[in-house]
């Protein structure tokens, strides 16, 4: 393991304490939401903060051209083949 790597301990009752640093360094403060994911090979789990809905947003304004026609559907930003069997 490397110097990375912080510990928690579970509760009783499955609650875990996320060390502050890593609360720190994911942005995490009180209400905040987080993300679980349990990894590809089913022992570890990935933990990020859920993004709020203005910073979604303005990932995806980002993508978007200035002055590009609205969209009617998702095909219109990926392609025709997105979604299809």
């Amino acid at each position: 393991m490397g110097d990375n790597v912080l510990t928690a301990t579970v509760s009783g009752k499955g609650r875990i304490v996320i060390p502050v640093q890593l609360r720190r360094q994911l942005g995490l403060g009180p209400g905040d939401t987080v993300v679980s994911q349990l990894g590809p090979d089913g022992r570890a789990a990935v933990l990020r903060r859920r993004q709020t809905g203005d910073e979604l947003s303005a990932r995806f304004h980002a993508w978007i051209e200035p002055g590009a026609p609205p969209l009617e559907d998702a095909h219109g930003f990926y392609g025709p083949t997105v979604g299809r069997p």
